[in-house]
């Protein structure tokens, strides 16, 4: 009976400490494994200091700056902008295009257009904002707007929203100035338009990018209506090139990306991810750096490496514990990818743009339209022409295509699809254009 007692007792030690040990051993681990990601952390962090890159949302105040050298415009942009802000345009051009709910598109040169007058009469009162909006434009260089990193994904950027109102009233402008026979006013406007997208090229975030994107797209809209009607000059046309291409979409959206992954950092400091934070922000670190990566080299391999990414997080939502580990990286990382699809697109619109102008160029010299673009001199497309790629698709490094038509020219990129759909620039009420590109009406 004292054998039995004795390896009884002996068992229910036993049997205790394989209870209390068990579960100490785990957490030892997870401490541990929370070591060694938290010093992993903080050594990728150090890494991207070393590299005078932005960790921490002060530190992105002190990256979003004027780069030396560099004009700044911020008080004429600010002052320009809080101008239109406070003219109330979306009430008092209610009735008109752009800026309110007219119709679209406007009726070129030459033609009835309904709201021509009413347009006259509110560009007449606002002559004071041109003025300013012409100034800063004029001044070139970039803006640094008064915006505060440090509210994290809250940020909000004012300056960068209310910007769009600027580029609506100058197509107005435009379209005015078109009608009313005044081509050096018209082509004023689409160069304030550029240069207005230009003030956002160094906003660190991708929000910021994507309405740069949207000011850009803006001013094409303008140009593809209005090039065949002005009757703008050889000198005149290449400088519309020059601000059309000043954008560089490619390394303005890698500048954002390193102020968008502290914005990522910060958010997950705010979620409850309890001892999973340090994973969920390395694989955030992991996945910024290969979407960084990918836009050092073509616009194809910087897509590919995004939808990687994009298939990887899908995965992670698919698993049990991997949605509950990485739970912050499928909420926040899915938005950024799509930056990268936008960008190039911007990017395939920026070179049909500058192409089409070419074409004009080669028949005001010539006389006739040119067969394709390889017809074209270089020297049409402007400076600098000679660089590699100026022609090439975005999304299969083809050359862009080029269709002559009875009633129009279309330069075009096949877009993200990456196929040849005949040059469907125009698309649809049910269905969207397939290609992106750029009519010229003969």
């Amino acid at each position: 009976m004292a054998t039995k007692s004795w390896k009884s007792t002996l068992f229910r030690s036993k049997l205790f400490w394989a209870m209390v040990s068990v579960p100490l051993i785990g957490l030892i681990a997870i401490v541990c494994i929370w070591f060694v990601r938290q010093s992993s952390l903080d050594a990728q962090l150090a890494e991207l200091r070393a590299k005078g890159l932005p960790t921490t949302a002060s530190e992105v105040n002190d990256f979003y700056v004027v780069p030396a050298g560099v004009t700044d415009t911020t008080d004429l942009w600010v002052a320009a902008i809080d101008a239109v802000q406070a003219a109330d345009l979306s009430t008092r051009g209610k009735t008109l295009p752009f800026i309110g709910e007219g119709p679209t598109p406007v009726p070129p040169p030459g033609e009835a257009w309904a709201e021509l007058e009413a347009s006259r009469a509110l560009i007449t009162g606002l002559d004071s904002e041109l003025q300013m909006i012409w100034q800063a434009a004029a001044a070139g260089g970039l803006a640094r707007y008064p915006v505060d990193f440090s509210a994290g994904i809250n940020t909000p950027l004012p300056y960068t929203q209310n910007s769009r109102d600027v580029a609506k009233l100058l197509s107005l402008d435009a379209h005015t100035a078109a009608h009313d026979g005044d081509n050096a006013r018209a082509l004023q406007d689409l160069k304030a338009i550029f240069s207005l997208s230009d003030a956002l090229r160094r906003e660190p975030c991708p929000v910021s990018q994507l309405t740069r994107i949207a000011l850009h797209e803006i001013g094409n809209n303008a140009v593809e209506q209005l090039l065949p009607h002005c009757q703008w000059d050889d000198v005149e046309l290449q400088t519309l090139q020059s601000a059309i291409r000043s954008a560089q979409f490619n390394a303005e959206l890698i500048n954002g990306l390193h102020g968008e992954r502290v914005v990522c950092l910060d958010a997950f400091d705010t979620i409850s991810l309890g001892p999973f934070r340090p994973a969920n922000k390395l694989e955030t670190l992991r996945h910024f750096k290969r979407l960084i990566d990918g836009l050092s080299g073509s616009w194809p391999e910087a897509i590919e490496r995004q939808n990687e990414i994009r298939r990887e997080i899908h995965s992670i939502g698919r698993g049990k514990l991997s949605r509950i580990r990485l739970a912050g990286v499928s909420a926040l990382l899915p938005a950024i990818c799509m930056t990268v699809v936008s960008s190039a697109q911007a990017d395939a619109r920026q070179k049909t743009t500058i192409a089409a102008i070419a074409v004009q160029r080669h028949r005001l010299k010539h006389g006739q339209w040119p067969k394709s673009l390889a017809e074209i001199s270089s020297g049409l497309f402007g400076s600098p022409a000679a660089q590699p790629g100026h022609l090439a698709d975005p999304f299969d490094v083809q050359p862009l295509r080029y269709k002559l038509e009875e009633t129009r020219v279309v330069i075009y990129s096949v877009g993200r699809d990456e196929f040849d759909d005949g040059g469907d620039v125009d698309g649809t009420s049910q269905q969207p254009p397939q290609d992106i590109g750029f009519t010229l009406k003969r």
